[in-house]
């Protein structure tokens, strides 16, 4: 045996491809300022990176500005270059004092004067990476001075370009929230205390600025858009929209726009704090931008995250937010939506979402936090990844910042930096992405360097603030910026390139003859540089030939001294040769000449863990492998040096699982084949099986090698019988066991195909090769279960109306996903009794009263309304956003033609239709997602009979609308319903509308005194109208109204029913006496006896008298 090196010596980085120490470290300049600073500026409380430096908020940074000289913390935005990084200057975006235009003979629409004390500039910056890109940052504590009262309102500055200059270029002024008429209302405070600012982003177009202001309408919150659009000498709107705020700048003719949505139309609380962080991403594909934004103190302080969109709503003159999608926090307090971050992590072209919630506890004693990850699965359909946490069991606030730093190693998948800055000094954790999303473990945790020591008692804050990813050198890779606000600096990591290193061992022989020999070996490298930035690799590797058995010895070693050789790979294919001699044993010859390299970055040209950036060095993916092998058999019983054999694959079949199979029924398949040599020996036999991607072996051997996928397919090569030689004439049996708990649904077979393998020659290779196609069914055990409250309604108590509500919820029992299927609900409206003649009907219940809310994983659902005895569907509501075309305008529609389920502002009042006749509805849209006919039919339920055993039939009313089809008006409600999978979540649908009870009294009839309302739940699926995929069980509950019944009888009917009754007992008492049944023949019999019996007893006593006579 013969090993060249032991492979211990490779160095190996704390982390990944980012420097593991910071290169470059900016702290807070010691400038003279006219007050003394008392506490920390926060300098890296907020950062942006640039390819020439860093831009710096330090909010309570004190002024050296001479007009600011008795303001207190004014903040400051400080520029940093790589060129000087000693030195930082002061970003001058304001160098006024406090101000006052305020009088009372201007009636001026803004407040203009301003009180910059404590106003935190530099709070949050935001900007893309290049120098020319828009920077914008935001003091949102700057307050508006009315000269009565201070509001706080908020201010942000945007400038075209960070170019090497002291003064910003082009700088503009954001303050929408200073105009008078909108500083608050009755009921609420407008935008008083906005605090615009306090959340930042500008989209990854670099077009359109979103900045958080949680203060708007008494702290419900709103997001603010900015944006610039080239015009002609006019900012005349033809909407007329009333929150949309403009400036034309007349000399660079185009026009700054703002827009400030009324969170009161989003149905956003009180005291939630929308806009407390923001982003965007095109979460539709290639469609339009859409927006996020967090709400952390929603839903009872466990927070929410919403996908919205602006649009323009006609009726109400202003620009909306519509909502698509909502993320709903998990627990109390967590402050879910603390930061926000879109990315691509599974590169399947749609953005996915990162959700902060530093707050997070494991134990319920410290703020461990906490970062959710929601793969986004198209038509804005997410599901929970996974939930990233530290095992820091302390209170590190993990997901107090989210860092988008793109693809960091270059594979291909987003990647993502979040910050725990409370963790010791703070921290801040490199997570990569793959194909299956964000990876649970972290490749990189990143720190201060040692020795560091905060200037106070707290902790320095370390990841505090974390910067878009920006490639400052040129190599291809993007570097980060973390900010420590209490250390009063900010960190500068550059990333090292990443090399891919394909290795090979080319041999002169496929196959050892039995007594060995010698045989030549080439070892090749070739090198890929993914970003194209090419330069020399030093690598240092290791042979291993035959280190188990030891019959095998190289010849011709390159070094002595050292236990590894090296070599310099370039962009050219490098090879080496070596010289193997083999000495073979008739006892071994069934195991081949096993041939091993490993392979890693030299010492010289590996990252350092400290000291200076190294421009030459470079990483290996650690997710590559650095590992090959060659195997060559020795040859043995073939007449020829190459064995000629006849694999055949003879059998196939699943062991464990019967076809057609029920996706979700079982996690595992075993396939089982069976193979055939009938030629001679074939040497190393091997399987190969090409599947789908979602197809993965349900647990990792050693003898099978798993491919990365490849157009949704994947091989799987597996050694057979141990690398032993099949020997001739012999049968063999192998199995495969699948994981098949991803099959998608929808899916209506798995196609595989089968080939089996031999470094031999192969005389038949058309047997060798098979396909399987096992044929997929799905079904699915539904539950739909209602409940209605109340239960019943007395209308001798009762008078008016009656709400009723009816909670349904959907379970699925499994085993499969349920796709494809419409749930329906049929509520009647007006009943029609038989004794009014169909001339009259009764309205129990009204369109306007019937309210519905559905969701699904707290998102909601569309609801389509169908109103079958009028011959016509009722055109389905929804919002400009699901319309791939600007939506068309619609006529104003009646009361009875608009459902309920439009949520109007709580001023507003359906019942009034005169003050408001288009009931505040936001715009129709004339399109549907993936149907084009908006006018939909009906779909009668095929329901068993819901006939009630325990009502009496004559008194009862059924008002379903499964009976009494001829008097019962009806409206269907239509729900499509998203995949449904096999999960203890429902989903849920909640209806709500008004019986009348005074309606349903005027329709009984008088021997008629109960009322059963019921709503009828069912559920279809188009594409199976048998139902042989599905199957439900459901209960029907029901609302009985009742009337107590006292009814006098008629006398006449007492008298006849009295004097027939005497006749017919006189008419039976006559008959039986006809009869004799009123004679008593025993007792007749009795006396006749008696009267014998009395005769023959005088006659004796006779007798005896006259003996005695004669005896004396």
């Amino acid at each position: 045996m013969i090993i060249l090196m032991v492979f211990a010596f490779l160095s190996s980085v704390d982390g990944f491809n980012l420097s593991p120490n910071a290169n470059y470290v900016f702290n807070q300049p010691a400038l003279k300022t006219f007050i003394r600073p008392a506490r920390s500026s926060y300098f890296g409380f907020s950062v942006n990176l640039r390819t020439s430096g860093v831009l710096v908020g330090a909010p309570q940074a004190q002024s050296d500005l001479e007009y600011q000289r008795n303001i207190n913390e004014t903040g400051a935005i400080y520029k940093c270059s790589f060129d000087s990084p000693t030195v930082c200057i002061p970003y001058r975006l304001d160098r006024q004092g406090n101000t006052n235009y305020e009088d009372y003979y201007t009636n001026h629409p803004e407040i203009r004067s301003e009180l910059k004390e404590h106003q935190m500039l530099g709070a949050t910056v935001e900007g893309l990476g290049s120098n020319g890109a828009w920077f914008v940052a935001c003091a949102p504590q700057l307050k508006g001075n009315t000269g009565i009262a201070y509001l706080l309102h908020g201010v942000c500055y945007l400038t075209e370009g960070v170019e090497d200059t002291e003064e910003p270029n082009n700088l503009f002024k954001i303050k929408p929230l200073r105009v008078k008429a909108q500083q608050r209302s009755a009921w609420n405070y407008n935008y008083m205390y906005g605090e615009q600012g306090f959340s930042l982003h500008v989209t990854d177009d670099g077009d359109e600025v979103l900045i958080g202001a949680p203060g708007v309408m008494n702290w419900r919150g709103t997001v603010l858009r900015y944006r610039q659009r080239t015009s002609v000498g006019s900012i005349y709107d033809p909407v007329g929209r009333t929150n949309v705020y403009q400036d034309y700048n007349r000399f660079r003719r185009l026009t700054h726009e703002c827009v400030v949505p009324n969170p009161t139309f989003t149905s956003i609380p009180i005291n939630s704090y929308f806009g407390y962080a923001v982003s965007s991403g095109r979460f539709l594909g290639t469609q339009k931008m859409l927006y996020v934004a967090s709400a952390p103190q929603a839903r009872s302080q466990h927070g929410e995250v919403i996908i919205f969109d602006y649009a323009d709503n006609r009726t109400i003159r202003e620009t909306v937010i519509v909502r698509y999608r909502t993320f709903a926090g998990q627990q109390f307090g967590e402050y879910f939506g603390y930061a926000l971050l879109t990315e691509d992590f599974n590169s399947d072209g749609l953005p996915d979402l990162a959700i902060g919630a530093p707050m997070h506890s494991r134990s319920k004693e410290y703020d461990n936090g906490a970062v959710y990850v929601y793969l986004n699965a198209g038509e804005l359909n997410f599901e929970l990844q996974t939930k990233l946490a530290t095992a820091y069991e302390l209170g590190g606030r993990f997901g107090t910042s989210l860092g988008k730093i793109g693809d960091l190693n270059r594979d291909g998948y987003g990647d993502i930096a979040i910050g725990a800055p409370f963790e010791d000094n703070g921290a801040v954790y490199i997570f990569l992405g793959s194909a299956n999303g964000v990876q649970s473990r972290p490749s990189q945790r990143l720190a201060p360097s040692l020795g560091i020591q905060p200037p106070s008692t707290q902790p320095y804050m370390f990841g505090h603030a974390l910067s878009r990813g920006v490639d400052i050198d040129g190599n291809g890779y993007t570097d980060l910026a973390v900010g420590a606000p209490n250390g009063e600096a900010v960190h500068v990591f550059r990333s090292y390139p990443i090399v891919r290193i394909e290795a090979r061992i080319n041999s002169t022989k496929r196959e050892l003859p039995e007594e060995g020999g010698t045989f030549e070996v080439t070892l090749c490298w070739s090198v890929e540089y993914p970003t194209g930035v090419s330069f020399p690799v030093a690598l240092q590797y290791t042979l291993e030939v035959d280190s188990q058995m030891g019959r095998a010895a190289i010849s011709n070693r390159r070094s002595l001294d050292t236990p590894y050789e090296s070599v310099l790979v370039s962009g050219d294919l490098t090879c080496l040769e070596y010289s193997i001699a083999v000495k073979a044993s008739p006892t071994t010859l069934y195991k081949p000449i096993v041939i091993e390299v490993e392979f890693g970055i030299a010492a010289t040209a590996t990252p350092p863990t400290g000291g200076p950036f190294c421009s030459q060095c470079a990483i290996l993916d650690p997710e590559d492998s650095n590992h090959v092998q060659e195997r060559i058999p020795f040859k043995t019983g073939c007449q020829k040096e190459v064995c000629i054999t006849d694999l055949k694959i003879t059998n196939i079949r699943w062991v464990d699982i019967v076809p057609p199979f029920v996706v979700g029924s079982a996690k595992k398949a075993t396939l089982e084949v069976d193979i055939e040599n009938a030629a001679e020996n074939a040497y190393l036999p091997q399987l190969n099986v090409t599947a789908p991607s979602f197809l993965r072996l349900a647990s990792p051997s050693p003898e099978c090698i798993q491919s990365k996928a490849i157009a949704g397919q994947i091989n799987i090569l597996c050694g057979l019988i141990n690398g032993l030689p099949l020997k001739s004439l012999s049968r063999i049996k192998h199995s495969l066991t699948f994981d098949v708990t991803q099959v998608q649904p929808g899916t209506t077979f798995l196609e595989l195909r089968i080939h089996v393998l031999t470094t031999s020659k192969e005389q038949w290779p058309r047997d060798n090769e098979v396909e399987e196609r096992l044929l997929l069914r799905e079904f699915s055990h539904i539950d739909i279960v209602s409940k209605t409250s109340p239960r019943e309604a007395n209308l001798e108590t009762q008078t008016g109306f009656l709400n009723v509500s009816q909670l349904v919820k959907l379970h699925n029992n499994g085993p499969s996903t349920l796709s494809g299927a419409l749930f329906l609900a049929d509520i009647p409206l007006s009943y029609t009794p038989p004794h009014f003649g169909g001339q009259k009907s009764c309205q129990i219940v009204r369109l306007a009263d019937i309210t519905v809310r559905s969701s699904y994983n707290d998102t909601p659902l569309e609801v389509d309304w169908i109103q079958p005895t009028a011959g016509k569907g009722l055109l389905k509501q929804t919002f400009a956003f699901y319309s791939k075309r600007q939506p068309e305008q619609m006529p104003p529609r009646e009361e009875s033609e608009i459902p309920s389920n439009v949520e109007f502002p709580m001023h507003f009042d359906v019942d009034v239709p005169e003050k408001h006749p288009d009931s505040y509805a936001l715009e129709w849209s004339s399109s549907r997602r993936k149907r084009s006919n908006l006018w939909l039919q009906p779909i009668r339920q095929s329901l068993v009979s819901i006939q009630l055993d325990e009502l009496p039939a004559l008194r009862t009313v059924y008002f379903n609308c499964a009976q009494n089809l001829s008097n019962v008006e009806c409206l269907q409600l239509q729900i499509w319903l998203p995949p449904f999978p096999v999960a203890k979540t429902p989903i849920y649908v909640e209806l709500q509308y008004r019986l009348n009870l005074k309606a349903i009294e005027a329709c009984l009839r008088e021997q008629e005194d109960i009322f059963v309302v019921q709503v009828l739940a069912d559920l279809v699926k188009p594409s199976d109208e048998l139902k042989e995929t599905f199957r439900i069980a459901r209960n029907h509950p029901y609302t009985v109204v009742y009337r107590d019944v006292s009814v006098s009888t008629p006398i006449w009917i007492y008298v006849t029913s009295s004097f027939g009754g005497f006749l017919l007992l006189a008419a039976i008492t006559y008959t039986m006496h006809r009869i004799g049944f009123f004679e008593r023949h025993v007792r007749q019999e009795m006396d006749k006896m008696n009267r014998e019996s009395g005769i023959l007893d005088s006659v004796t006593d006779g007798d005896d008298g006259m003996q005695e006579v004669s005896e004396i």
